[in-house]
């Protein structure tokens, strides 16, 4: 069978896209719609009506993307309230006079024709004999729209579902497509912008994200597709037939979203993220949108003067639709074209933002004008030289601390009439008016109630940090009902807080934490301030007496030692393992380098990793030290069932530095490389404990040896070696012998070469020993 690709291209004038070409419902002339699912031979429909699947899940018209002239042959959910998705199928083929239009069956192809004319006809899978004149076109209850053979209903020349455009339904497949053999991507385009995404075949459930030309690899997760032909495809998964689903790709984004139905309120009804690559704005210079920008507590907020395009979809947490300008450009307002607009200062930025155009002006005055000069300019800096930025504004991001960035962002137009200024004179008088009777009414409610008022007790504090009452934990954990684990610190149970997008969380119950209340307050908010990509997020804490709890995101894959010693779950490819260690080693050098005091976590263990859903690592427990003050030493006793992870000075007695993380980190890289406890004796050789067995193999450079046989070999040998002399260097008896964790991370990154290391000196006198017993296969209790 010959392939056939299917080219989904852009007309050359597009429409501005929204969140999936999302647009109102169209007009009473759809109300008088055929309610038929097939378009038969010789037949057709006109422009003006559409199909319906039989279940009346799916309807298939000539739809227009928001308020453009044109419009577009698509599929759509027909039961949407007010808004509904557009699955794309007919090339992207613009279409201006609807009623001029038809869409016809002809030879085995589906054909999109206006005044008579062909614009575009769908292509015919197979080598065999000619299309059957009897074939039909089908909408069926999947949204998918197949061209079939009449006679032969098994026999499909094309479908919709090799073409997705920027969304995909459930059913549907990415990659190689037996029955038509089509190799089908998601595509996405918004001049001056493009997107795809495409199956990587390399890596299970693997695909490559593609901005611009520039390449990001993401993993799917294993409830969301099924993997087909080997690995070459990957099919969406059906939902629950009670939802609606299907996978969104926005520019720079993937998301499967699920529409949620607030009975109470239809104005709180829309589109939910259930699952986002890239999932935070941290990591993601398109995840805020169009003039949206990332601040410093990981939240997108849209720039002053502008406005989210779909609040209800921002209040539910699916921000990359954007923001749109509260007033427009000058050369857009009613026909004029004088420049009145003005610009403002956007500072304290992490760097610039996305795709700046170098112009040639040689001042900051002549960048300005530049910039005026152009209609679809939105932004400019002068800084050792002109910077421009066209249409879009993505990648915003305000920094926690220098060095800073800075850009002046176009603002709309302060054109009005004169009609309209002096109603707006006249409103704002009424409104001063009214704001001055309400003030007074304000005032003495205030005094009435003062106490009351005065009283109230407070719900948030400085910060980001929230702070819940115990009535709130409670009722979130359904009276700790849920409970995820038991460590020293305290037990950690699982809840949901209610609210828009229903947050899952973590809360942690903390065990002899008797504070007072302003010095426990002032600590969580010390450590609230702390935020990196590789540190579970504190969202709030709780007070209640004695009692002390912390509530955290929730990280859906767990602590890392269940992946790396538990038959029961999946095995961690040596991808993730990479990069989950290098994940830990940039949250341990934020904490030690970065922060404004040096945070010691002292308790690097697999246990305190947890994994997103992207099994992105992060570290957890990272203020108890702080947190718990004297307390911590008690505690640290009753945590460890061994003293596997704790560096010598621990033993004897010394002052504890950062480098006693280095050493656990040390002791955690070589049990991800070998997917063993390192306490437990090897059962043969000559070295009992591994440690001392993986110093000697890595000296004899025979590091393959080290790794799961899980694995099966498969590595990236280089980056295993490195991994095992970074883990070995990093377990030197003396602290000065050992790298600081920013060093860590060059050495993981291939910046800096890495040396073969010593064998400890401690570890010699295990081998001289009679039997190496040091560690059991239990561990060492410390008390």
């Amino acid at each position: 069978m010959e392939a056939v690709k299917c080219v989904c291209s852009l007309p050359s004038q597009p429409p501005k896209p929204t969140f999936s070409f999302v647009f109102l419902l169209l007009g009473s002339s759809f109300l008088a719609a055929v309610a038929r699912d097939t378009i038969l031979p010789g037949d057709g429909i006109p422009g003006n009506q559409t199909l319906v699947s039989k279940n009346g899940e799916f309807e298939l018209g000539f739809f227009a993307p928001g308020a453009g002239i044109h419009r577009f042959l698509g599929v759509r959910f027909k039961k949407m309230p007010t808004t509904s998705p557009t699955f794309w199928v007919g090339n992207r083929v613009p279409i201006t006079d609807l009623s001029a239009a038809a869409l016809e069956v002809f030879r085995g192809s589906l054909c999109i024709k206006e005044a008579g004319a062909s614009l575009w006809c769908s292509s015919v899978a197979g080598d065999g004999p000619s299309p059957p004149a009897a074939a039909a076109a089908v909408l069926l209850d999947n949204g998918n729209l197949v061209v079939r053979e009449q006679a032969n209903t098994s026999r499909i020349l094309w479908q919709s579902f090799d073409c997705p455009g920027d969304s995909l339904l459930p059913g549907a497949t990415l990659g190689f497509v037996r029955e038509t053999g089509s190799n089908v991507s998601m595509t996405y385009m918004d001049y001056p912008h493009n997107g795809s995404i495409s199956v990587d075949q390399s890596r299970r459930n693997g695909f490559v994200l593609t901005t611009d030309g520039l390449h990001s690899l993401g993993t799917f997760p294993d409830w969301m597709v099924t993997s087909q032909e080997n690995g070459s495809s990957l099919m969406l998964n059906l939902p629950d037939p009670n939802v609606t689903e299907f996978l969104q790709f926005h520019l720079g984004q993937v998301s499967l979203l699920r529409w949620s139905e607030d009975s109470a309120a239809a104005t709180k009804s829309g589109w939910v993220a259930r699952w986002t690559f890239p999932s935070d704005c941290k990591s993601s210079g398109f995840y805020c949108g169009n003039f949206g920008a990332c601040k410093s507590n990981g939240k997108c907020s849209c720039l002053d003067g502008f406005e989210p395009s779909y609040p209800v979809e921002w209040g539910l947490g699916y921000f990359v639709t954007g923001c749109s300008r509260s007033l427009p450009l000058s050369c857009e307002a009613n026909g004029q074209t004088e420049h009145d607009d003005s610009f403002i200062l956007i500072d304290k930025l992490q760097g610039l933002p996305y795709n700046p155009q170098n112009d040639l002006a040689q001042s900051d005055g002549d960048c300005k004008q530049a910039c005026f000069s152009k209609s679809y300019c939105v932004a400019y800096v002068y800084d050792s030289g002109c910077k421009l930025w066209y249409y879009n504004l993505y990648n915003l991001s305000f920094a926690a601390k220098p060095p800073y960035c800075k850009v002046y962002v176009r603002w709309g137009s302060k054109l009005r009439a004169k009609k309209g200024l002096h109603t707006r004179v006249i409103l704002l008088l009424v409104a001063a008016f009214v704001a001055m009777v309400s003030m007074i009414l304000i005032l003495a409610l205030l005094w009435r109630y003062r106490r009351d008022l005065f009283t109230r007790r407070r719900s948030e504090v400085e910060g980001s940090l929230g702070f819940y009452s115990y009535g709130q934990i409670k009722k979130a954990t359904r009276n700790f009902s849920d409970k995820l684990g038991e460590g020293g610190f305290g037990s950690v149970f699982r809840g949901t807080m209610p609210g828009p997008g229903s947050t899952v969380i973590a809360v942690k119950n903390l065990k002899g934490s008797g504070h007072a209340d302003k010095q426990f307050r002032a600590e969580v908010q010390t450590v609230g301030v702390i935020k990196h990509t590789n540190l579970v997020r504190l969202l709030g804490f709780c007070v209640k007496g004695d009692m002390r709890m912390l509530v955290y995101e929730y990280m859906c894959n767990g602590s890392l030692d269940s992946h790396l010693f538990s038959e029961r779950s999946s095995l961690l490819n040596w991808d993730r393992r990479y990069q989950i260690a290098l994940g830990i080693a940039k949250g341990l050098a934020y904490l030690h380098e970065e922060c404004e005091d040096c945070i010691i976590h002292c308790d690097i263990k697999p246990e305190n990793i947890l994994l997103d859903e992207e099994f992105c690592a992060k570290i957890s427990d990272f203020g108890m030290a702080k947190l718990l003050g004297r307390e911590f030493n008690s505690a640290l006793t009753t945590i460890r069932g061994t003293m596997g992870y704790l560096a010598p000075e621990w033993i004897y007695g010394l002052p504890i530095t950062k480098k006693a993380d280095v050493y656990s980190f040390g002791i955690v890289l070589l049990e991800i490389v070998s997917g063993r406890r390192t306490t437990k004796r090897l059962k043969s050789g000559s070295h009992r404990y591994f440690p001392l067995y993986a110093a000697a193999q890595v000296n004899e450079g025979n590091v393959l040896s080290l790794l799961d046989s899980n694995l099966e070999g498969n590595a990236n040998i280089k980056e295993l070696d490195i991994t095992c002399r970074v883990a070995c260097w990093c377990i030197q008896d003396e602290e000065n012998d050992r790298p600081s964790m920013g060093q860590v991370v060059h050495m993981l990154e291939g910046v800096v070469n890495t040396e073969i290391p010593p064998i400890p000196s401690s570890f010699q006198n295990l081998m001289e020993g009679e039997n190496g017993s040091l560690y059991s296969d239990e561990g060492l209790s410390f008390s």
